[in-house]
C-alpha cells in the first residue's frame, strides 16, 4: 500500500491559516474528553493537517450537498459545517461505539466518551444545516442517497474494511455530480481505493493523508 500511496500525485490547494484557531479548539475539546479514558481508546479524527485541507477545499468548492459516513465525535462534521456556513447542507451517517457500552474487543480509537453521542463536539451554532442519521451504512447510506439524489462531495470515514469502502465508493459515485469530489480517509487500510476504477483513465490523488477523486 505504501508504494501505491506514494505514487499518487498530491492534490494541491491554496490554504491559509484562518481555520487554525477553530481546529485547535476542536482538537483540544475532543482530547480533553478522553483524558480520563482507558489508553486503548483515543480520539480518532482526521487530524489537524487533513482537517485544514478539507476545510480549505470546501471553502473553495462551496458545495450544496455533502455526505459523510462515520461521525464519531464530530471532528470532520464540525469542519465541514464550518466551511459550508450557509452555502450547503451536510448529511451524516454514523453507527456509534460508546465507551461503557458493548464494544467489540478489537474496536479501539473510533469511540465516543461515556455519556456523549455521535457528533457531540459539533458546536450548536453550526448544526442548523446538519442532518445526522444513526445506523448501519449498508442500509442508511443507500436510502439517504436515493432520497437526496445528486451530491457534490462524498467523504468516507466509516468502517475501513475493503468491502465497506468499495460499497460506499460505488453507491456514492452513482450519485456524485460531474465535477464532484469523492474523498476517503485511511486509504492504507485496504486496497479498496486503489482498486476502485469506475471509469477508464480515472485520476486519483493524495490529499494530505486522504485519497481524493474528481468525477470528470
Amino acid at each position: 500500500m505504501d508504494d501505491f500511496y506514494n505514487s499518487l500525485e498530491e492534490y494541491e490547494i491554496n490554504c491559509d491559516d484562518e481555520s487554525f484557531p477553530f481546529l485547535n479548539e476542536l482538537i483540544q475539546k475532543i482530547e480533553e474528553a478522553f483524558s480520563d479514558i482507558d489508553e486503548k481508546y483515543y480520539p480518532a479524527h482526521l487530524g489537524r493537517e487533513n482537517g485544514q485541507k478539507l476545510y480549505c477545499l470546501l471553502k473553495r468548492l462551496k458545495p450544496k450537498v455533502v455526505i459523510e459516513t462515520g461521525v464519531c465525535n464530530g471532528f470532520s462534521s464540525a469542519i465541514i459545517l464550518k466551511a459550508l456556513e450557509d452555502s450547503g447542507k451536510l448529511y451524516s451517517v454514523d453507527l456509534p461505539a460508546i465507551v461503557g457500552e458493548e464494544i467489540p474487543e478489537e474496536r479501539t480509537g473510533a469511540v465516543i466518551p461515556p455519556g456523549k453521542e455521535s457528533g457531540w463536539a459539533v458546536p450548536l451554532e453550526l448544526r442548523k444545516n446538519w442532518y445526522l442519521t444513526i445506523g448501519n451504512t449498508y442500509y442508511r447510506t443507500p436510502a439517504l442517497l436515493k432520497e437526496i439524489g445528486e451530491i457534490d462531495v462524498f467523504l468516507h470515514d466509516s468502517g475501513h474494511s475493503y468491502q465497506t469502502m468499495m460499497f460506499e465508493f460505488s453507491i456514492a459515485w452513482e450519485h456524485l455530480r460531474d465535477g464532484g469530489y469523492l474523498l476517503a480517509d485511511n486509504i492504507d487500510f485496504s486496497r479498496a481505493f486503489e482498486d476502485f476504477n469506475p471509469n477508464e483513465g480515472i485520476k486519483k490523488y493524495r490529499f494530505g493523508e486522504m485519497g481524493l477523486i474528481v468525477k470528470e
